[in-house]
């Protein structure tokens, strides 16, 4: 088990992992993993963060349906019933059979739709540069330009100017999708917590109706005693 704890810590998520039961009960986390390694098996947003029992039954159904029937595995039902509760080590052996068909798809052995994932995850799509791209696209000729020297003294603005522009947006959208994550993960422990205060009101309801009868029982127990005079 210890290898696939490792495995799913060097995984990026979104959610920080506390308890690998409850986190991984509502299956998001487990699409974000095939997500990380088979990018076009999974559309993240079918899969939300849930408390109720039927939204995470939704969730584990469409990765069985729409993602893991894909790469040669089904999760069945007794399973899911068992992960939704948070049960001992029922996330831990789904976790494995997919980290065995990672490990299949990366040495060859499945094929899946996409690129091979590689041993640090999902694909990463290398951005080529804007001289490579010229060049391989109009090859110089005798007597000709180059393609910095046409492209004259504002090309290298031309072409860092997009890309100064694209990171405040990227950085901007990666602070919206943390505060998202934050606020889901703080409405889980509020409703985690409520339903805690739930359970604590219903008992403490429980111990003053025996408290009642007991004090109830004692009276009737001493009205007896003066009755014959013992007390």
């Amino acid at each position: 088990l210890q290898s696939v704890y490792n495995w799913v810590d060097e995984t990026p998520l979104s959610r920080p992992k506390r308890n690998i039961s409850r986190d991984f009960a509502d299956g998001v986390l487990y699409a974000e993993i095939v997500n990380n390694f088979f990018p076009r098996l999974v559309e993240m947003h079918n899969y939300s963060s849930a408390n109720s029992q039927k939204q995470k039954e939704y969730n584990w159904n469409t990765l069985n349906a729409k993602v893991l029937k894909k790469i040669g595995f089904q999760i069945h039902k007794e399973d899911i019933d068992e992960i939704i509760k948070a049960g001992p080590g029922a996330i831990e052996r789904v976790l494995k059979v997919l980290q065995d068909k990672v490990l299949a798809a990366q040495n060859g052995q499945l094929k899946v739709p996409g690129p091979r994932p590689s041993l640090g995850g999902g694909p990463k799509e290398k951005a080529p540069s804007s001289g490579a791209n010229s060049v391989r696209d109009e090859p110089a000729q005798a007597g000709s330009a180059l393609p910095s020297e046409r492209a004259g003294p504002f090309s290298g603005r031309s072409v860092q100017e997009p890309v100064q522009r694209a990171v405040p947006a990227q950085l901007h959208k990666m602070q919206q999708e943390v505060d998202t994550e934050l606020l889901l993960e703080k409405e889980q422990a509020i409703a985690e917590l409520r339903e805690m205060v739930g359970i604590m009101t219903e008992k403490i309801k429980k111990l003053e109706q025996l408290v009642r009868i007991k004090d109830s029982k004692i009276e009737t127990l001493n009205a007896k005693l003066q009755k014959h005079g013992v007390a």
